[in-house]
């Protein structure tokens, strides 16, 4: 049997396309792996918030009416769960908020209302300063997205200069865009890691995810902007379209 020119290339393509579509069938069948991983996972990580918000109120509730009446090993005992409690939280918040993806809630905020509530949310000391912004910017955005964002920068911020030291937030306005910019006072990041940081499950922290800068860069792009890392100093740098175009 003689096998022309013509139909040996019709016999390639047809396996080519039979190669196509089965790699096709095959990742259709892990991206609904993945959904259902996703699904499931948001659940567990959902329920177990609860009982660990219940633990934390209560440990910090016996600490503040027990001072006087508890000896120091029991209320640093008390204080040792509740910061693990704190600990074990936020990982869950960064998985949460990694795998939810509900459609974003738009409105007209301005800048220094949303910093303001972080800052109240964020564990801190007293030898933190940190600085809000001169200007005050309206916008549009999903606040409680926005404020994941901003919880996570400024944590990052308190841990990288280990409790002492100042973070400036600054911003200021284009015509099409508003440019937030973090910015603290710690020792950098190093040039291996710089790259890295926005990466999923890249961590350098003994008990960190590796989620939550991941989370922050998908919540930015969703409000089709930008942000962006850079060193001496550390600057998280926030790039945000203007008026409705987000």
């Amino acid at each position: 049997m003689i096998i022309t020119k013509k139909q040996k290339t019709y016999a390639i393509g047809t396996k080519v396309l039979k190669m196509r579509n089965t790699k096709h069938g095959e990742s259709d069948k892990i991206h609904d792996k993945l959904l259902h991983i996703g699904e499931l996972t948001s659940r567990i990580t959902h329920d177990m918030r609860n009982p660990l918000t219940v633990i934390i109120n209560y440990a910090t509730m016996i600490q503040k009416n027990s001072k006087n009446k508890l000896d120091k090993k029991s209320l640093d005992q008390l204080a040792l769960i509740e910061s693990e409690a704190r600990k074990m939280y936020h990982q869950i918040e960064d998985v949460l908020n990694y795998v939810k993806l509900p459609p974003l809630k738009l409105q007209d905020y301005s800048l220094h209302d949303i910093l303001k509530k972080v800052i109240e949310s964020v564990q801190t000391t007293d030898d933190v300063e940190i600085h809000l912004p001169k200007n005050n910017p309206q916008i549009i955005c999903d606040i409680d997205k926005l404020e994941i964002v901003f919880v996570n920068l400024i944590t990052n911020a308190i841990e990288a200069i280990n409790g002492v030291g100042s973070i400036n937030i600054n911003a200021k306005t284009t015509p099409s865009h508003i440019i937030i910019e973090v910015e603290d006072s710690g020792p950098g990041i190093t040039e291996e890691d710089l790259g890295k940081v926005f990466e999923p499950l890249f961590t350098t922290k003994q008990s960190g995810t590796g989620l939550g800068l991941s989370s922050c860069k998908n919540i930015i792009e969703r409000h089709r902007g930008e942000i962006s890392v850079k060193n001496n100093p550390t600057t998280f740098t926030i790039k945000l379209p203007r008026g409705t175009d987000a």
